[in-house]
């Protein structure tokens, strides 16, 4: 006779896979809804002229206060790092303060003057949650991440379908409950990732603080006090070769949602394809293909970075472009589904990378996120701008003149983008490290000589001699998965051994010689 199903069986299975799969981080994905569910849909701004532009102030206020949210929040929480209490009383009041923003803004929409203040409470509040995620999917650790940032974006998946359908107080309440839940799942991840980094609130009397945080806490310390010569980079947290980096990636997220932003304002609130089966299609496809695009760049590309994205984004964007000044039936789909796709995998990415940077030292992830999706945000504020000052008959002319220009821009921008990133010349173990660790580097040089190893294979050996699991090496190496797996293969290959011991006595008995 079979077990008996009960209704504890069942929220125990429910609670397992949770565990497994990770949900709960994927509350990320509800702050992204809401991004759409607000400026995509009629459920808050009924009378709007285009897909980012509404018909009140709020909106301008809100991209403002959303892009000073980003900049500002992420220097001041990378130079002040928060104790587990103060991020869960932050997280508690960004989604508060977003959802209260949302049910202004709608009310701003009904003449009662209020708009302006809805728009700073939604702007400011969606920058610091958005920040607040960024720390809290810190504690997570490579293979876990890579799954659960690109699956967040599922959770808009449905609302593509439902949210349309709501208007009025139903379409309000429905749109503001999406960062409560947001904030409820954040939450429950802080708690979690105290736990993890297996720190006891209690006996701290001020909150756990994860050890990424007490390094960053520390190196912020360091920085302050190394004086007015100190420079910029140094003084935030980033490593020296990464500064400038960091500087033109973001120079160029700038130009590329310049572009966005402007076919966006211009474009209709509803395309063809949408007006055809009263369904949002691009929106649809762009969430289940960032899904896919944003997995397969994990696990299939050499390294997870802004380089190559730059490869494939910006003739994507010159694309939408090009079709936003075409006619037809499907020019408008195409472009927006194209678009929309663009706008969710960088979104996808731009957390990847800041938090994988954050996982190496290389800067706060505060910093990176604030950084990165500011630059997002300004792009959008200045394409928005753009567009809405070439809307209307009468500026015809000059809306195929910035056509152009934008074209040549993000064509320009594809040149000048980063190529590579930062090549960093370190040592394979520190002057002070002991004698078995020096031993070990001194082997994995000679078996380099003997065996003809690349520098990243030799980097590799030392890491896997000390001890090392692949997952750190990802880590440590800003590399993914396939391409920590082919070193190894053919590290073995090269030594002809078979493991990790063999490894060890191998460079362990070429140092004795």
């Amino acid at each position: 006779m079979g077990k008996a199903i009960t209704k504890d069986s069942v929220f125990d299975s429910m609670r397992r896979v949770e565990a497994a799969l990770k949900l709960r981080y994927m509350g990320i994905g509800f702050v992204w809804a809401w991004l759409y569910c607000t400026y995509a849909t009629s459920a808050v701004f009924p009378y709007r002229s285009g897909q980012s532009i509404n018909s009140d102030e709020s909106w301008l206020l809100s991209a403002v206060a959303v892009v000073l949210g980003f900049l500002v929040g992420g220097l001041l929480l990378s130079r002040r790092p928060l104790g587990g209490h103060c991020l869960r009383r932050f997280s508690i009041a960004a989604a508060l303060l977003l959802a209260a923003g949302t049910i202004v803004s709608a009310l701003g929409a009904f003449a009662l003057g209020l708009a302006w203040l809805g728009g700073a409470m939604t702007g400011v509040g969606y920058a610091l949650l958005s920040l607040l995620w960024a720390r809290a999917l810190m504690v997570l650790d490579v293979e876990e991440l890579e799954a659960v940032v690109p699956l967040s974006s599922l959770v808009i998946v449905p609302c593509v379908v439902v949210y349309p359908l709501l208007e009025g107080v139903v379409g309000v309440v429905a749109t503001a409950s999406l960062p409560l839940m947001s904030g409820v799942l954040l939450l429950l991840c802080l708690r979690e990732g105290a736990k993890r980094c297996g720190v006891e609130e209690a006996a701290s009397g001020v909150g756990g603080m994860s050890p990424y945080l007490k390094e960053a806490e520390a190196s912020g310390a360091a920085s302050a006090s190394s004086g007015a010569g100190a420079s910029l980079s140094r003084r935030f947290g980033i490593a020296e070769s990464w500064g400038f980096y960091l500087g033109r990636v973001a120079v160029v997220l700038v130009v590329l949602y310049l572009a966005i932003g402007w076919q966006a304002a211009l474009a209709d609130v509803r395309d063809s394809m949408h007006a055809l089966i009263d369904l949002d299609v691009s929106m649809l496809i762009s969430s289940l293909a960032s899904v896919a695009l944003g997995i397969a760049i994990v696990f299939f590309s050499r390294r997870v970075s802004f380089t190559g994205l730059f490869r494939w984004a910006v003739p994507c964007v010159i694309i939408t472009l090009v079709l936003h000044g075409s006619s037809g039936l499907w020019a408008g789909f195409v472009s927006n589904a194209i678009g929309d796709t663009l706008d969710s995998l960088i979104q996808v990415l731009v957390y990847l990378f800041a938090i994988t940077l954050a996982k190496q030292g290389k800067a706060p992830v505060a910093l990176g996120v604030g950084l990165l999706n500011g630059s997002v945000q300004l792009g959008v504020l200045f394409g928005n701008l753009a567009g809405s000052a070439c809307a209307g008959p009468a500026a015809a002319s000059s809306e195929v003149a910035f056509l152009s220009a934008l074209i040549c821009l993000v064509a320009l921008v594809g040149i000048v983008a980063p190529q590579r990133e930062p090549i960093e010349v370190r040592p394979m173990a520190e002057a002070g490290s002991d004698a078995l660790e020096h031993s070990l580097m001194v082997g994995c040089e000679l078996l380099q000589k003997k065996f003809g190893l690349s520098d990243r294979e030799t980097e590799i050996a030392f890491l896997l001699a000390r001890g090392y699991s692949r997952p750190y090496i990802r880590e440590k190496l800003f590399i993914s998965k396939n391409t920590v797996a082919t070193h190894i293969r053919h590290i073995y290959g090269k030594l002809g051994i078979h493991s990790k011991e063999e490894l060890i006595d191998l460079a362990t008995e070429a140092a004795r010689k």
